[in-house]
């Protein structure tokens, strides 16, 4: 990892600089057909810059390119490319000038119609809509480090290795120390503090203004020990230096009643102890020994939790609510609670607006997706516990209904909150709202969730492209698990087809299909990939909805010892065919979606296809319980059809509310493209929205921005 890969692969931009070379118009050309067949190609201010550079520093720099491209897509790019043998096979002369200037004008059309450069993400050339690598700058490198930093949800395991490259090896941040409460999500602070720490270069003071509980220094140990830092999972404590020692143990001395939290992860911190040698430290640390072996004689306090139920249990109004705003983002999860346990619904309206500054607008918006819904008989409740959200849950335990007027209530206590709060930011103009959006979900947590080609919240709903099949696809590769390795991999793809009422109708199966009901294909059966290997299942729509199914449910399920995370790659996918086993190529620019299945299970449920309203619901849900026999289902039909039935029905904050929110608090709606300067849209290509606009604009042209799905850090960023 280095500042090239992450600068690429985050922003698809590169820091190169000038040279008195000259590059070869057949080299420059033969590359950049090779960029545009996997979907890419250069910006006119990085081809002015390259052009300056010598043909085999070129072809080195391009190779590496290439290389990371190859890392994205996580396909083998020599079987796509056009020259696969470039330099050695390349474009003539003739050729590579009639291709640039095709590019050139290309580029030239573009900026007539007032499409600003530094701005532009695809270019459209030859029918062929490319993303554009772009020149970058050192202050906008920067920019990325603190863009991780600052981040409002978790980090996935890829950013968390690029947060640790910052922290410990890039040189512009040699001098660099966030100030308190920079860093706002306390799992990625122990993951920054357990780099600085490892590397020699924090200070008990420096790390104090990030880690304040003792579940802080817990997530610091687990961090420097290679461990879940959402605490999900146990760590394996690994030997820490004296230093180490003593950082850890000064923290625990300086944290606030830690003993309750201390209990709260009982085990870990006995094992973590263990690693720590306490009693070394006795008259040093006096605090913390004195918590620790509270701890090991179980000297339990009455927790905050303890104390919230026994408020509940007295009936104590005023006690409850007390007792809940000590920790504000408790209590807004526990207002449905209060009210049905009889607490005047103005009071806990009047309690939440004393702490509402310190409620996250997460939380805020999940309280409104909750009661928004809440005056419906709800037969299934979903929810995914926190540190776990790959798998979700559900109850089929309904609550007891609530006044109508109290749930109006809070619900307008909530929006005047949100909207007192982005009052304050600065104005958007004009704006236009899809109001397709309403399908796609706020950003969230992501400790969880699988990388994925195009970043997506979990539970969107994604338009499916014109074509009648659908193939999914299952790719990966052997690897090691420990120190052995896994030869012989018996993972499978396949899909289970429900009516509308979510009654089981049929599924696939590892053999190739052989159904007279409805066409279909499937590869077979693969068990060995040393080089990386593909599996797919055709299923064509019009003959599955004649047969009365209306939604399939894919999963993937991998049938050994080895969980799908021991893969050393190992990813899902789809695409439209115009028919099952068609020979159309497959190429990047055709995937519609992939996702790298990452997760600690046996079965994984990438997604499921809404056949009704052409539609399909990223799902990205991990299963922990193997069936019983090989069979992809077995005996877990009827669970499966109820978690998926839930995750069809599921309500949590989507864009549109949001977005509608801050446009009510500080823009102006209209009701066309053309009017706006904001757009936000559920297209997930912003160009071609931004060609509309432009096309509708009346009158002089307009600056407009236009915001996807797609932009979730920014989404996270500046409305979050």
């Amino acid at each position: 990892m280095d500042l090239f890969s992450i600068y690429f692969s985050r922003n698809l931009k590169v820091i190169i600089a000038e040279r008195e070379g000259k590059l070869p118009v057949h080299i420059l050309a033969t590359a950049l057909r090779n960029l545009e067949s996997l979907g890419y190609t250069f910006s006119t201010k990085l081809i002015d810059v390259l052009n300056t550079w010598e043909r085999d520093r070129f072809v080195f720099w391009f190779e590496q390119l290439i290389d990371e491209l190859r890392k994205m897509k996580g396909i083998n790019l020599k079987e796509i490319l056009v020259y696969p043998k470039f330099p050695k096979r390349k474009m003539n002369i003739q050729e590579s000038k009639f291709y640039l200037n095709a590019l050139m004008h290309s580029w030239r059309q573009q900026l007539l119609e007032k499409e600003q450069e530094q701005e532009q993400r695809i270019l459209l050339l030859n029918k062929l809509r490319l993303r554009v690598i772009h020149l970058g700058s050192e202050a906008d490198f920067y920019q990325v480090g603190m863009d991780l930093l600052t981040a409002k949800s978790s980090l996935m395991p890829v950013a968390r290795e690029q947060l640790t490259w910052f922290a410990t090896k890039y040189e512009g941040w040699a001098t660099f120390e966030p100030e308190a409460g920079q860093i706002p999500v306390r799992e990625n602070a122990a993951v920054y503090c357990a780099a600085l720490l490892k590397a020699g270069r924090a200070s008990v003071k420096q790390l104090q203004r990030h880690l304040r509980t003792a579940t802080d220094i817990l997530r610091l140990a687990v961090a420097c020990s290679d461990g879940d830092v959402s605490l999900k999972e146990n760590t394996r404590f690994r030997s820490f230096t004296r230093s180490e020692r003593r950082v850890i143990l000064a923290l625990l001395e300086g944290a606030s009643n830690p003993l309750e939290d201390l209990f709260r992860y009982k085990g870990r911190w006995q094992r973590l102890a263990e690693r720590l040698h306490p009693g070394e430290y006795r008259h040093r640390y006096p605090g913390a020994i004195v918590a620790l072996d509270q701890l090991r004689r179980g000297e339990r306090p009455l927790t905050f939790h303890g104390r919230v139920e026994r408020a509940f249990e007295q009936k104590d109004n005023q006690l409850i609510l007390e007792t809940l705003a000590e920790r504000p983002g408790e209590m807004v999860g526990q207002l449905d609670r209060m009210i049905r346990s009889g607490v005047p619904v103005q009071q806990v309206i009047g309690k939440m607006e004393t702490v509402e500054e310190k409620v996250s607008t997460r939380a805020l918006l999940g309280v409104l997706a909750h009661f928004s819904t809440r005056t419906e008989f709800q037969v299934r409740r979903s929810f995914f516990r926190k540190g776990n959200t790959a798998n979700l849950y559900v109850s089929t335990q309904p609550l007891p209904s609530l006044n109508v007027e109290d749930v109006h209530a809070v619900i307008s206590a909530v929006e005047h909150t949100l909207l007192k709060r982005f009052a304050v930011l600065p104005p958007l103009g004009n704006v236009y709202i899809d109001e397709r959006l309403q399908e796609f979900s706020v950003p969230w947590g992501k400790r969880r969730s699988s990388e994925s080609l195009r970043a997506l919240s979990r539970a969107s709903w994604i338009s499916l492209p014109t074509g009648d099949t659908v193939r999914f696809f299952l790719w990966w590769r052997e690897g090691l698990s420990g120190d052995e390795r896994i030869e012989r991999v018996d993972t499978d793809l396949s899909g289970v087809l429900y009516d509308e009422d979510w009654r089981y109708m049929d599924q696939t199966s590892r053999t190739p299909l052989k159904s007279n009901e409805y066409i279909a294909a499937n590869s077979g059966f693969m068990v060995t990939a040393p080089d990386g290997a593909a599996k797919y299942m055709d299923l064509h729509l019009p003959s599955v909805s004649r047969l009365g199914a209306r939604y399939i449910v894919i999963m993937v399920n991998a049938f050994r010892d080895n969980a799908i995370k021991d893969l050393s790659e190992c990813y899902a996918g789809w695409m439209m065919r115009q028919a099952p086993q068609s020979d159309e190529m497959f190429e990047p620019s055709t995937v519609q979606e992939r996702i790298d299945l990452t997760a600690d299970s046996h079965i994984c449920i990438p997604a499921i296809i809404d056949i009704q309203e052409r539609r399909i619901l990223w799902c990205d849900l991990g299963l922990k319980r193997q069936p019983k026999v090989y069979h992809p289902m077995g005996d877990n039909i009827a669970e499966l059809a109820l978690i998926t039935r839930a995750m069809t029905e599921m309500k949590r904050p989507d864009l549109y509310t949001l977005f509608m929110l801050h446009a009510k608090a500080r823009g102006t709606l209209v009701e066309t493209l053309g009017m706006a300067n904001l757009v936000f849209t559920a297209e997930l290509e912003s160009n071609r929205v931004a060609e509309v606009a432009e096309y509708l604009t009346e009158g002089p042209p307009v600056e407009r921005t236009v915001i996807t799905p797609l932009e979730q850090e920014y989404i996270m960023k500046q409305f979050l």
